[in-house]
Order: C-alpha cells, then sequence, then structure tokens
C-alpha cells in the first residue's frame, strides 16, 4: 500500500522541480545606468530584474522590478523571432537623452520579446522630435 502512495508524492516533487527551472530560465537582471520608460512608466537607473510573468502564453507580460523593489512596471509584448542568443540582453530606443524600452531576449532562446506600443507611444513627441533614434543593448550581469 505504501508503494501506491510513494508514486503520486514523487510525480508531485517532480513536477515542482520542473516548475521551479521553468520559472528560473525566464529571470533576467542587469544594471541599467540611465532612466527609462516602459509603457506609462518612467524608471530610474539602477539595478533590475526582469521577469516574464506568463511563460506559457504567446504574448507575454514582462515584469521590470528594482532590485531595492521601489520602483516596476509592467508590459505586453509580442514575440519577434531571430538568431539564438547565448545571453540575456535588454534593447532601448534612445531619443536624444530619452530611453525607451524595446524588447528583451532570454540567453539561448530565438525569440525577442518586444514591447507593444499603444498609439500615444508612438506619437510621443519626444520621439518625435529626435532627428534619430540609436540603439542601446544591454546584456545580463
Amino acid at each position: 500500500m505504501k508503494k501506491f502512495f510513494n508514486i503520486p508524492l514523487l510525480i508531485i516533487i517532480f513536477a515542482g522541480v520542473l516548475a521551479i527551472n521553468a520559472q528560473a530560465q525566464t529571470k533576467v537582471t542587469a544594471n541599467i545606468p540611465f532612466a527609462f520608460s516602459m509603457g506609462k512608466t518612467t524608471l530610474p537607473a539602477g539595478r533590475y530584474t526582469i521577469t516574464v510573468l506568463n511563460p506559457a502564453s504567446d504574448r507575454k507580460i514582462l515584469q521590470i522590478r528594482s532590485v531595492d523593489g521601489r520602483s516596476s512596471a509592467v508590459v505586453l509584448t509580442t514575440g519577434i523571432i531571430g538568431d539564438v542568443s547565448d545571453d540575456a540582453k535588454l534593447v532601448f530606443e534612445r531619443y536624444g537623452d530619452r530611453y525607451v524600452f524595446a524588447q528583451a531576449q532570454l540567453a539561448g532562446d530565438d525569440t525577442a520579446l518586444a514591447a507593444v506600443r499603444s498609439k500615444a507611444d508612438r506619437g510621443d513627441k519626444h520621439v518625435a522630435k529626435a532627428a534619430k533614434k540609436s540603439i542601446v543593448v544591454i546584456t545580463e550581469e
């Protein structure tokens, strides 16, 4: 009788270990040396943890939170298939002195998670005034 109770317990433990490993692969920590916008929120420079809140979905939600817990934001993303990245990286668009979060890519993944922008974001006067944009890439610590 003990044998039948141990098998379900082992299955539950194994499933828990798999869930923990899957969650660990959806998190990136990086030092961002400038203030930046993510959606409607402006976040100060600092060390951040970026987490995929719903890794099983095709429209992933990213949460970025400062390590000290004082600042955070959430953004809906869409997948962009490209090359496999050896390192996790964050991509920002720079318009003059303003930085806007553009996308994140996890290590070993061929899909970048691009932030979905609203019409208001695309028509932002700061973006429109900037003569050109540049791309800034930050890799995981």
